[in-house]
């Protein structure tokens, strides 16, 4: 992977820990057959203790309402009344024990 990270700013509460990750994935191969491709890749990482504010002000990406991308609590993890990283914090320790 290439590039690193794009795209943090700044809130009221202090810098954005969310951002979007810009690299390539490739694979060569030589045997049977010569093969070799390289695609773009986009990896969002997500803080989701940030989810409630993190898409303010960018309308093309919402959590609150339809948009071309659109992070909708109800389809993540269970009971939507929960917030969603306290949902995946209880699974955690549920399972682990920790």
């Amino acid at each position: 992977m290439g590039r690193g990270r794009v795209g943090s700013h700044k809130t009221a509460g202090g810098r954005v820990k969310s951002c979007l990750y810009i690299g390539h994935i490739q694979h060569r191969r030589f045997h049977p057959r010569a093969n070799s491709f390289r695609y773009r890749l986009y990896l969002s990482f997500i803080d989701l203790s940030e989810l409630n504010t993190l898409f303010t002000g960018r309308w093309l990406w919402s959590a609150k309402r339809p948009a071309l991308a659109w992070f909708r609590r109800a389809d993540y993890h269970g009971d939507a009344t929960l917030p969603l990283d306290t949902a995946v914090r209880d699974t955690v320790q549920q399972h682990s024990g920790r």
